[in-house]
Formats: structure tokens, sequence, C-alpha cells
């Protein structure tokens, strides 16, 4: 009987409180300050932490090495980023996270990408176009130099002026269909069908996903540097208090 009265009381157990934003970086993969998920992962963390108006109650667990082992690991998270590598690297392409990653999604967990993590192989059937409104397929092309961004109006634009800088994006995605915002521009060469002619692409989109939630993906970040530029500082602070329903500081 008190067997019963206790497996009764545990199931009955409140879920815990989505009250963190989760960070996710990846191992080193390139030279020196390129695709640095462990050092940039942790200047993320402080960028959230030294909010002005970071909501109360809400607070940053990073994970800089890779994707955490443990099961729960995610369970409390609010909004999760990723910044690590994508195609064959993917942490997604393992099924199980893969699975319980994709009950988050359908819980309304946000959703913030920097770099290739919005990358995937080609051929590869991970819904992130359904989670993230846009998703990148393969290696086609790529812009690598000093770009000149404008924001567009939104609330993860927020006190983001025009800026100039020398960061790696990736001009051809494939978009989910309607309700994807881009938010951010540049002015960029490298993209087909003809990579030196300049044109402007955006680099930077928001997505509300019809089943709840929000999403940010941002091409950029290639190099370590790019985290020292206090409008794109801003942007992504932006973008990861926005996906976790906070309004922008």
């Amino acid at each position: 009987m008190l067997l019963g009265l206790a497996g009764a009381a545990h199931a009955q157990d409140p879920a815990p409180p989505r009250d963190e934003v989760v960070i996710i970086g990846g191992v080193k993969s390139h030279g020196a300050r390129q695709h640095d998920f462990p050092a940039g992962v942790p200047h993320l963390a402080e960028l959230v932490r030294g909010a002005p108006d970071l909501p109360k109650g809400l607070h940053v667990v990073a994970y800089p090495q890779g994707w955490p082992t443990a099961p729960d690991a995610l369970d409390r998270a609010r909004t999760v980023v990723w910044y690590f590598d994508g195609l064959d690297r993917h942490p997604l392409r393992d099924p199980v996270l893969r699975s319980r990653f994709a009950t988050l999604m359908d819980q309304g967990v946000g959703l913030v990408t920097l770099h290739q993590a919005s990358t995937l192989s080609p051929g590869d059937d991970l819904p992130l176009p359904q989670w993230l409104g846009a998703a990148r397929y393969g290696m086609p092309d790529r812009a690598d130099e000093l770009i000149a961004f404008t924001p567009a109006s939104h609330p993860v634009t927020r006190g983001v002026s025009p800026f100039a800088l020398k960061d790696e994006v990736y001009p051809t995605l494939r978009y989910a269909g309607s309700g994807v915002t881009p938010v951010m521009t540049g002015e960029l060469h490298g993209a087909l069908p003809d990579p030196k002619q300049q044109v402007s692409r955006p680099v930077a989109w928001v997505y509300e996903r019809p089943g709840g939630g929000r999403s940010f993906g941002y091409t950029g970040l290639h190099y370590l540097d790019a985290l020292d530029q206090p409008q794109l500082q801003r942007l992504i602070l932006n973008a990861i208090l926005w996906t976790a329903g906070a309004p922008a500081p």
C-alpha cells in the first residue's frame, strides 16, 4: 500500500521549471581563433549573465566542450544555443539526442544557432527547417571578408546599428516557408551563381514556430574575434532573450 502511494505521488511530481539558457559548444576544429567553440561558449555565457535586464530567475548553463551527456541536462531549458560544427560532426546525427531534442521543440523551447550549427549534410532528414525556419545543406558557397551588415526592424535588433565586420557567413539557405523574417542582411561576395559579384543576402533570421517556440539563426561567428563586436554582441543577446520569451534589454 505504501509503495502504491509513493508511486502515485511520484507520478504527480510537477515538471521542472523552464529557467535556463543552455549554451552548447563543441570541439575546436579550425586554425587559431576559428571555430573555437570551447572559448566562445564562455564568452556567450558571460554576455547573457551580464545583461542589464536579465529576467529574475533565468540562469545560464554552459557546456563549452560539447553536448551534455546527462539525459536530463536540457529539462529546464527555456532556450538552447548551438555553437558547434555541423555537417557530419553535427551532434544531432545521434538518433537518441535527436529524439530528445525533438521533444523540446514540440514543447516550445527556444533555439538559437550560430555559424555552422545550422548546416546539415545533404540528405540529412533532421527537421531543422521546421525548428529553426531555415537550414543550410552542404557547403555550396560562403563569404569570408569584411562585410557591411544592416539590421531590419525587429525586437532582436533593438539598439543594433549598421556595422562592418570580417566574418565568414553562408549565403545559401533552405527556408521552411512562411513565417521566416530576415533580421540582418550582409553585402557580400562568394554567393552563387557569381561569387565575384557583390550581393545582399540574409545572414540572420527569426522564426516563430506554428506550434509554439521562437528561433534565431546567424550564419557568422566563424572567427572568435567577432564576439568582440558590440553591435553583434547586442544582436545575439537580444536573440537569446527573445527566444527565451523575455524582452530585449
